[in-house]
């Protein structure tokens, strides 16, 4: 009895999107990166 080996497809790497801060900061607005007024953040 042959056991056929079975051939896996190529890997391919994920796409991985980076962003700067400022790029992060741009999408989301003041209210959900932790600063401006109104913010909540005590020193």
């Amino acid at each position: 009895m042959a056991v056929k080996e079975k051939k896996l497809p190529e890997y391919e790497a994920p796409e991985v999107t980076t962003y700067t801060d400022e790029e992060i900061f741009e999408m989301l607005g003041p209210a959900h990166t932790g600063s401006g007024p109104g913010s909540g953040s005590v020193l």
